[in-house]
Formats: structure tokens, sequence, C-alpha cells
């Protein structure tokens, strides 16, 4: 009898240190959940590298949102044209890079509340401004060259808008800068964060922004279509930081021409 009751004894102590492993790794999991953010870091001040540390605004807010749901964050490096495929495939939960809402996106992926209002601009050479005080119609001339960074807005633009002039696609926006400033294209189309921030780098070199919109875009980040709880996560980070103040500040920490 007393073999029998010590062997009972022996079952639940093993059980409840099972029990209790199990409920530590599970605490371990929870903590350690990864946020992995794909994010591009060709595309300054939105996201680049500076001595191997990835920054710009975008890398702020995910950081942000990181402490904001407890998760650890693990940003992930991505080429353009990879963003949307690594994220529907689940390499990542959400894109941080200065993504636009546009239709064709929206039939695949999920975007959170736009937190900025941008638009793309042409970044040209100073002695040629006179042949861009227009805005779109500028760009219509067969004599202008045109450059973009493949698969972005701005490069759907130029097709949409089908200017008779060349077009270069570039991988990266360096590339398109050193094309203008040999002369081998005539207006860079990007972003506007984007080419103000060159125009700054580069403005000894004879490069200004023509500040004419050629359009109106809103930028988000990209969640899975099935990932409801990221995206109420995402939704309320945002409007946390709205609410103390802390967007517009974010966001002209890094351009400070920005007014919401």
């Amino acid at each position: 009898m007393k073999q029998f009751v010590l062997f009972i004894t022996l079952l639940l102590f093993v059980a409840a240190c099972v029990k209790s492993d199990s409920q530590n790794s599970l605490k371990q999991d929870q903590s350690t959940k990864l946020l992995r953010v794909g994010i591009s870091t060709n595309s300054p001040p939105i996201a680049y590298k500076q001595q191997n540390k990835i920054i710009g605004l975008e890398a702020d807010f995910a950081r942000g949102l990181a402490e904001f749901t407890g998760r650890q964050l693990k940003l992930v490096q991505l080429k353009w044209k990879d963003q949307i495929p690594s994220l529907l495939s689940g390499k990542t939960d959400i894109i941080m890079s200065g993504m636009s809402i546009t239709d064709s996106r929206k039939y695949r992926i999920t975007f959170a509340a736009p937190y900025m209002v941008s638009g793309q601009v042409s970044l040209i050479r100073r002695v040629e401004r006179s042949k861009f005080v227009s805005g779109v119609t500028d760009l219509l001339s067969p004599a202008i060259r045109v450059g973009t960074i493949t698969g972005t807005t701005g490069d759907f633009f130029i097709q949409d808008i089908k200017a008779r002039g060349a077009r270069t696609q570039f991988s990266k926006s360096a590339e398109a800068v050193k094309a203008l400033l040999t002369d081998k294209i005539d207006a860079f189309v990007y972003d506007l964060p984007g080419n103000l921030y060159l125009a700054s780098i580069h403005t000894d070199e004879g490069l200004i922004p023509v500040t004419i919109p050629l359009t109106r875009e809103y930028l988000a980040w990209g969640i899975r279509p099935d990932d409801q709880e990221l995206l109420d996560a995402a939704n309320s980070y945002l409007r946390t930081l709205s609410n103390e103040d802390m967007l517009t500040k974010t966001i002209q920490r890094w351009i400070p021409y920005y007014k919401p």
C-alpha cells in the first residue's frame, strides 16, 4: 500500500513539473514572438542604411510598433519587388517601407490606416528648370528622358500617362541620380520625401526638385488580409501616436517640411 501511495505521489509530482515547464515555455514563446518587418533600405529618408544600421522614418515606426505590441523586432531587408510576395508567403508579417496605397495592391494585401500624404515629383538639373514649369505635361514631351525605380508608383505613373520620351528603369535611387548627373536622363520621377532628400545631398552638383506634385498618394503599412490581430494593433498604435501628438513629430524628424 505504501508503495502504491508513493507511486501515485511520484506521478503527481512529475505531472506538476511537466505542466509548469509547459506554462513557462508558453510564456517564453509569447514573450519572444517576432514582429518580422519587411523593409527596403534604398529609400532615404524613409528607410536606409548608415554605418551598417537601418535608420529612417519607417525604422522608427517599426521599433515603436514592436514595443507597442510587445514583440521582438526583426527587420527583414528585401528588394522592393519582393515585398508583397514575401508578406503573402509568410516570410514577413508587415511591410513598413513607404508603400503607397493603390487599387492593385489592395487586391492582394490589406493596408493599415495611412500615416502620411505624399506624391511623386521630379528631380532635375538646375540649368534645365525652365523645361519643367507645368508639372505633368512637361513629362509628355518626346524629348524628355525619364528615369524611375522599377515597380514603384512613380514607375506606374509614367507608364499610365504614356510619356513619349525614353523611360529608363533603375533598381536604386543612387543609380538614377548618377544617370541624371551624367546627362543620361532628364528627370527622375520619385516620391516627394526621397527626391527632396536627394536634392539636399546633390545640390552642389546642380540637382533640384520640381515641387509641383504629379500625384497625391497615401503611405501606409501592408498586412496580410488574414492577420486581423496585427491590423488592429497597427491601427491602435497609429491612433496612440496621433492622440499623443507624436505622429507628425516623428515624421518631421526625418521630413522637416511635412505638414499634415
